[in-house]
């Protein structure tokens, strides 16, 4: 009977689409070995030994250990290969774009695998069930099984060679997944070198940032300073505009004073010059009182040799005559007062800056009148003197002649005017020179004081205009600066937007790579996974045929003509397996690189 081999053939070419089927069908190959084995042990206990041949014993002895060594040989060739391919894929960390795809895929080949376990599995229980049913049945039914069992092997004669077909179809489906594999890892590098620069990149752009910002730190500190500058050239603009104004209003009431004293200089001189005409008339007049005193000297001179009377009646008319010049002398002297008050009327109301030269010469022109008037004086005084003491001969020539005491006590009180005129003269004309003093001072004074504020104007005007020429200089510089600033800030706001766009994309660009990196992390652990579980199956395939080919000759073998086709199917099972095993991971390998 050889129904059991085909149950356990039959589920081991579903799991190797997927790896999460091997345990199953494993332990499912392990109990239907089990049920194989009682189910063939009635068999041999209904027959003789007799049925058994020596010839085909002996065959299976021999074909047995060549077949083991194929299998094996096969089986280590097949590990080396996928030993291989786990290295490769260990080392491979390649860029698989559709792998979403390819996990869609796996997840519909196990639901297609598990269902086909499913239905193998109901299968399985069905031939358990009938070999249960052969086993009670009687021996007539064991010709039909056998009927049914050649047609299963030929089936699987069939199927042998479809899968050596395959297998020769996946031997070149993984060389050219093994060139895809090469050519995935020369990608890798790539893109490993593509991340290397990218993040030197990424390392240039960030310390580009933080230059910019500290430039932008730097550039906002001088906008700063540069505000602060222009609010103080704004302010001492304004202040230099304030002085400006002030100078302007000192200059204008300056310039007013000015023509006020324009105006009362003119005035001041053609007073002077009324003045001026009138001390020429007064100087006239005491030429002719000179003129007069000495007439009258003549007179005295000459009337000497006369008599009493006549020096008498002289005496008389001359004292009447000097009464008259002391009065006229008083006149002067009082009009010359009146001139001396109206001068310093006129040199206290004088404070013009134009006319002060003119002022000073007259002054010293004054000056010199007064001495000269002191002068005159001073030689009245003597003749006057000289008058006194002839009058003293006169009177002491009168006492002599007995002239009446009214006289004389007139003769005194004339001395005593005149003495007390001479007394006031002299100090109306000390009280002049000391008011003439006060008034050059005080024009000297005014001089200096004009001059001080003509400089301070001038000094103003200057430092306003230089003020305001600065002011002009550093608004100008100011606003160029802030316009360079603004200009660089602008540049250093589109640099660092620049860079941060770079970054973002840099970091979008890793994000990928690692996303990618960790789906081929996971798809490598898949096909490791995947590489396992099928040496898995491979090895558990190879158990199961070994105890395959034990049931068919101790309880299902033909005693006189053996089943040659049964011992080529159990030669020829694991290269199709095998074959089948590399075309599903070619299939996917196809897959995971569409």
């Amino acid at each position: 009977m050889q129904t059991p081999k085909a149950s356990k053939t039959s589920p081991l070419e579903v799991p190797q689409r997927n790896s999460s089927a091997t345990p199953r069908t494993s332990h499912q190959m392990k109990i239907s070995g089990s049920d194989a084995d009682t189910v063939s042990s009635p068999n041999p206990a209904s027959k003789t030994p007799k049925d058994r041949s020596p010839k085909v014993t002996e065959r299976k002895a021999l074909r047995s250990p060549v077949s083991e060594k194929k299998r094996g040989s096969r089986v280590t060739e097949l590990e080396a290969q996928l030993c291989q391919l786990q290295d490769d894929l260990r080392k491979t960390k390649d860029q698989l774009t559709a792998s979403e795809s390819w996990k869609r895929q796996a997840m519909q080949d196990a639901e297609e695998a598990k269902k086909q376990l499913s239905e193998m599995s109901a299968k399985l229980e069905e031939s358990e069930q009938q070999l249960l049913e052969i086993s009670v049945s009687e021996d007539g039914r064991v010709q039909e099984l056998r009927k049914i069992s050649q047609e299963r092997d030929r089936a699987w004669q069939s199927e042998l060679e479809a899968v050596q077909k395959k297998h020769s179809m996946d031997s070149a489906a993984l060389a050219s997944a093994l060139n895809e594999i090469q050519k995935l890892k020369a990608q890798l590098e790539k893109a490993y070198e593509s991340e290397a620069i990218q993040t030197k990149h990424a390392e240039s752009a960030y310390a580009e940032i933080q230059n910019l910002r500290i430039e932008l730190t730097e550039t906002l500190a001088l906008v700063e300073t540069l505000k602060s500058e222009i609010n103080n050239c704004r302010e001492s603009e304004a202040q230099a505009v304030e002085v400006v104004s002030e100078t302007e209003m000192q200059l204008e009431a300056a310039n007013k004073t000015v023509e006020v004293l324009r105006f009362d200089a003119t005035k001041r001189t053609e007073a002077y010059n009324k003045l001026s005409s009138e001390l020429e008339q007064s100087q006239a007049r005491v030429k002719s009182l000179e003129e007069l005193v000495s007439k009258l000297q003549a007179e005295l001179v000459g009337n000497s040799s006369k008599t009493l009377k006549d020096r008498n009646d002289d005496e008389l008319s001359q004292k009447n005559g000097e009464n008259e010049d002391i009065e006229k002398l008083k006149t002067e002297l009082n009009f010359a007062k009146l001139e001396v008050g109206q001068l310093k009327s006129a040199l206290d109301a004088s404070e013009s800056c134009q006319r002060e030269m003119e002022l000073e010469t007259e002054l010293n022109k004054m000056k010199a009148d007064v001495e000269e008037l002191r002068a005159n004086l001073m030689d009245k005084e003597t003749e006057l003197q000289s008058i006194l003491a002839q009058n003293e001969e006169l009177n002491l020539k009168t006492e002599k002649k007995q002239f009446d005491e009214g006289e004389l006590e007139l003769s005194m009180k004339l001395k005593k005017k005149l003495e007390a005129d001479l007394t006031e003269l002299n100090a109306n004309l000390t009280a002049k020179e000391t008011e003439l003093k006060s008034v050059t001072m005080q024009n000297e004074k005014l001089k200096m004081e004009i001059m001080k504020m003509e400089m301070d104007s001038n000094k103003l005007s200057d430092e306003s205009a230089a003020l305001l020429e600065a002011a002009r200089a550093a608004e100008q510089e100011a606003l160029l600066k802030h316009d360079n600033l603004t200009e660089e800030a602008e540049k250093s706001r589109k640099r660092a937007a620049q860079v941060t766009e770079q970054l973002g994309a840099a970091q979008a660009a890793n994000n990928e790579m690692e996303a990618e990196l960790r789906r081929i992390k996971v798809q490598s652990d898949q096909w490791r996974k995947a590489a396992e579980a099928a040496t898995a199956m491979l090895s558990t395939g190879n158990y199961g045929k070994h105890m395959d080919r034990s049931i068919p000759f101790d309880g299902n073998h033909n005693p006189v003509t053996g089943s040659p086709n049964s011992e080529d199917m159990d030669d020829d099972s694991p290269k199709k397996k095998n074959g089948n095993m590399l075309k599903k991971i070619g299939v996917l390998w196809k897959k995971g690189q569409k």
